[in-house]
């Protein structure tokens, strides 16, 4: 496989433009803001600098009334693509984004939820956002660059209120970093100390909401990956992504041309199995009394004070 030096893609352009609300290229959307809407985005390009293609255009998801489910896989000479995006804004609402590449490659896909919620209580009620997520990836296998970045964030009317983000890397000598950056309770789903998360549930208070006031929440899941890798093989070299950055391209089609294609993963979601309501809700944390039913309870302690007031000036008199 022939290896092209190129700079690893970051997430953060990509990132900033989907929360903002600048989709990415061709996005799938379904239902609507009131009901539920799922918004669905994949992109990629083989090699990772050539130019970018459009997932969602090249295969379109199959879509439902309330969802949309998408599976892209693509081969070239210089490396793979395989995503698997998702989700459902029904009763059982689920969702997922993963994305794994291999040998020279860049690709990002993403799934939202949105809905539009509103107290209809009658008083100022405190909400919260309970959820479930899947088991969830960030790894980079073989030697050369490589990249792997997983986001999931909750946000109130476009404001993140939590948030989970792990960032892999991996420079061209084979060494990795990883950074963190959480905000909230989500911030506890993955962490730098493995590759790997653990499902796991959550909840997330959307603070106070007034009596008649609406709110929107956005639950986004954006996995990104890329990379120029090699596996370790090939009579024990294996670093052709290595080798030819540093200029020794004959030499790393020589000493590992068959070494294989080393590979990055990011991945996150809400799996089928749980799909049920218990697993997702959004509401206020309490029961607490209508309006009407507070007044019947002032009228009835008014009652009980006049009468004991009464009591007691009988028990005076006697």
């Amino acid at each position: 496989m022939a290896q092209q030096h190129f700079p690893i893609k970051t997430v953060s352009a990509g990132v900033l433009a989907f929360l903002s609300g600048a989709a990415l290229a061709g996005p799938v959307v379904v239902g609507n803001p009131n009901d539920g809407q799922i918004t669905l985005a994949a992109t990629y390009a083989l090699p990772g600098n050539g130019s970018t293609q459009d997932g969602m255009i090249e295969s379109p998801p199959s879509t439902t009334a309330t969802g949309a489910d998408f599976y892209l896989d693509r081969s070239q000479a210089e490396g793979s693509v395989f995503f698997h995006t998702y989700g459902d804004a029904g009763a059982t609402s689920y969702f997922g984004a993963r994305v794994t590449g291999t040998g020279n490659f860049s690709a990002t896909t993403s799934t939202r939820y949105s809905r539009t919620f509103t107290n209809t209580t009658g008083v100022a009620q405190l909400f919260n956002f309970s959820f479930h997520v899947d088991s969830g990836e960030t790894s980079i296998n073989g030697t050369g660059l490589g990249f792997a970045d997983l986001l999931l964030q909750v946000s109130k009317n476009g404001q993140a209120i939590a948030r989970d983000r792990t960032t892999r890397s991996q420079d061209i000598n084979g060494n990795q970093s990883c950074v963190s950056d959480d905000l909230g309770s989500l911030g506890g789903y993955m962490d730098c100390a493995s590759s790997y998360a653990n499902d796991a549930s959550f909840n997330v208070s959307l603070g106070m909401i007034g009596a008649g006031e609406s709110f929107t929440l956005d639950y986004d899941i954006i996995a990104t990956v890329s990379g120029d890798l090699a596996s370790d093989g090939g009579g024990g070299y294996g670093d052709c992504p290595t080798l030819a950055a540093k200029g020794d391209g004959p030499v790393a089609l020589w000493e590992c041309g068959g070494g294989g294609a080393g590979s990055a993963t990011a991945r996150s979601g809400d799996p089928f199995s749980w799909g049920n309501p218990a697993n997702f809700h959004i509401g206020p944390t309490a029961n607490i009394p209508e309006p009407s039913s507070l007044a019947l309870l002032g009228l009835s302690l008014a009652g009980l004070a006049a009468t004991s007031r009464r009591k007691k000036g009988g028990q005076a008199q006697d």
